[in-house]
């Protein structure tokens, strides 16, 4: 007998693709979607599938994730993202995890599968893409990382499974390009806080490295036009982040001005 399984998922506007996600884990003992600020149907969506929907502040992809895993039900969870599908090999392989409940692992990687518009990418920095998307709550199951691009940890041993999720990043052009932008800017905003700063290397010969590491290096050539345009993508990421970091250096307070205000603060402490 396998152990529950709780699926989770945390989103904002996902009307269109939130249906297709959760008919894919149709087979969970239980669904919560974890709704941050929608204005769309997607709440509505999400509970005419039989999911339990509960609302959460938006306060960061970690905290967000974090504060959602309070409300399932059971020790097993699934993560998911309404971009992404649960095939049925990827159900099976799970159910036949549960079935030894935590006898070997506490936890399960598995490879994600992305479609740039409808082709599968099975080459380049999107692939093999090992994921942590199935652990114990009990084991520590919790999400780490910046601003961007978090990940799942658990405490114990790992295994994984051979079996891909089903990943569609983007809509259209306009959404792959919009988060693109949205991202670097988060990036940038990591690295900043972290000592980083802006330069021309990062501006034009780390883009063009990128290019070169992801299209040959990595073969995305061999994914024909569609790795060519995520060579593309990546590089333009990187330049992204990049002018980011130089725009937010650019904002930083001299150090005349810094060491003025904190002059003033200490003289306003000091007279109080």
């Amino acid at each position: 007998m396998s152990a529950p399984l709780s699926v989770l998922m945390v989103v904002k506007n996902e009307q269109d693709r939130l249906p297709d996600a959760l008919a894919s884990v149709s087979w969970a003992d239980e669904i919560v979607v974890a709704d941050t600020g929608s204005t769309d149907q997607t709440r509505e969506r999400a509970l005419a599938a039989g999911a339990r929907v509960v609302e959460i502040p938006w306060d960061g992809f970690v905290a967000a994730r974090n504060r959602a895993l309070e409300f399932v039900r059971y020790d097993w969870v699934l993560l998911l993202d309404a971009d992404e599908r649960v095939t049925p090999e990827l159900r099976d392989a799970i159910r036949k995890a549960l079935a030894k409940d935590g006898e070997k692992f506490d936890g399960y990687r598995m490879p994600r599968l992305s479609h740039l518009f409808g082709r599968p990418v099975r080459h380049g920095t999107w692939y093999p893409d090992l994921q942590l998307r199935l652990g114990r709550k009990s084991r520590g199951l919790h999400a780490v990382g910046g601003r961007v691009h978090e990940s799942l940890v658990v405490l114990g041993a790992i295994g994984r499974l051979k079996r891909h999720l089903i990943h569609h990043p983007y809509r259209n052009v306009s959404d792959a390009l919009r988060k693109a932008a949205s991202y670097a800017q988060l990036g940038a905003d990591d690295r900043f806080d972290r000592g980083a700063r802006g330069s021309a290397a990062g501006l034009l010969l780390r883009p063009l490295f990128e290019f070169f590491r992801c299209y040959v290096l990595k073969a995305g050539l061999l994914d024909g036009v569609v790795g060519f345009r995520i060579a593309i993508l990546h590089a333009s990421s990187y330049f992204l982040r990049a002018a980011f970091l130089l725009e937010r250096e650019r904002k930083r307070p001299s150090p005349a001005i810094e060491t003025s205000l904190t002059r003033t603060t200490t003289d306003k402490e000091m007279a109080s």
